[in-house]
C-alpha cells in the first residue's frame, strides 16, 4: 500500500520543502499538493548569482576575482531580465563585493571536488521513521579537511546558523556523516562563518517535521481538500510575488488585495 507521501504523487522531500510546511503550510500545499509555483524575487537571484561567481573562482583558484564578479553580475542580470521590481538595483550592487569577500575567505580551504557532470555533489538519504528520502545538493565539499560549506547571501550578517539552515545542514550530515557542516554567510561588508553543532538534535526535529506532514497528507487522498483546510498568511514576504497572490485568491476565495510594498 502506498504511503501518504506517494498517494499524493511526493516521491522525496528537501530541507527547503520541510522549512516551507513549518514558515508557511497554505503556501507548502499550494506548491505540492496543487503543483502551483511561485516566482522569486531579486533577493533569490541575488543569492543564485553570488553563488556562481564564487563557484567559479573556488573550483579555478587562477581565475581573477574580477571575472567571478563579471560571471555573477552577468548572470543576476540575466535572471532578472524580465523583472520590473524596484529592487533589482539594489540588489544588483551588493553581488561584486559579496563574491570578493566570499573569495577572500573560501579559497583558504582550497578547491572544492566537483562531482561527475556536475560541480554540486546531489545526496538522497532516509531517516529512521521517514518513507522517502531526502534530496538535496552540497554547495562546496572539501573531503581533504572534511568539510562541507553551504553559501548564503545576506543584507544583515547572522551571528548564528538559523534553525532552517540547521536543520538543511543537519540532513548533510546524515548523508556525509563524517564531514563537518559549515554555513558561511556573506553580505557585501562582511562574512560570518559558523560550524554546526550537534546535528543529532536537528535531525530529530527534521524526522519530526517530516512526520507532521505525512500526518497532514494521511487526513485526505484530495489535495484541494487539503490545501483548502489551511489558510495563507498574505502579509508575509513569503507571498509577495503577484503570481502567488492571484493563485492564493483563486484557491482560498479571497479578495483582490493591493502588492506589498518593497
Amino acid at each position: 500500500m502506498a504511503n501518504a507521501f506517494e498517494r499524493h504523487g511526493l516521491d522525496h522531500l528537501s530541507a527547503s520543502s520541510i522549512n516551507l510546511f513549518v514558515a508557511q503550510p497554505a503556501m507548502w500545499a499550494m506548491q505540492k499538493l496543487l503543483r502551483r509555483k511561485s516566482s522569486v524575487g531579486p533577493a533569490a537571484h541575488r543569492g543564485t548569482a553570488i553563488e556562481a561567481g564564487v563557484e567559479m573562482g573556488l573550483f579555478d583558484p587562477a581565475v581573477s576575482v574580477e571575472a567571478c564578479q563579471d560571471l555573477a553580475v552577468a548572470r543576476f542580470n540575466q535572471l532578472t531580465a524580465l523583472s520590473s521590481d524596484p529592487a533589482v538595483q539594489k540588489e544588483r550592487v551588493n553581488i561584486a563585493p559579496a563574491v570578493a569577500i566570499a573569495l577572500a575567505e573560501l579559497r583558504q580551504y582550497g578547491i572544492p571536488e566537483a562531482a561527475e557532470g556536475n560541480r554540486q555533489h546531489r545526496i538522497e538519504v532516509l531517516l529512521p521513521g521517514v518513507p522517502v528520502p531526502f534530496i538535496g545538493w552540497l554547495d562546496f565539499w572539501f573531503p581533504a579537511r572534511g568539510i562541507i560549506v553551504d553559501l548564503k547571501t545576506q543584507g544583515r550578517l547572522s551571528s548564528k546558523i538559523s534553525d532552517p539552515h540547521a536543520r538543511q545542514g543537519a540532513i548533510y550530515h546524515a548523508a556525509h556523516g563524517n564531514n563537518e557542516i559549515r554555513f558561511a554567510y556573506v553580505t557585501p561588508q562582511k562574512i560570518g562563518v559558523y560550524r554546526l553543532e550537534d546535528p543529532r538534535t536537528h535531525i530529530a526535529r527534521v524526522v519530526s517535521i517530516a512526520r507532521s506532514i505525512e500526518r497532514f497528507l494521511s487526513l485526505s487522498d484530495d489535495g484541494a481538500e487539503l490545501t483548502a483546510a489551511l489558510s495563507p498568511d498574505l502579509d508575509s514576504f513569503y507571498w509577495n510575488d503577484p503570481g502567488s497572490r492571484a493563485a492564493a485568491q483563486e484557491i482560498w476565495g479571497l479578495a483582490p488585495e493591493a502588492a506589498p510594498q518593497a
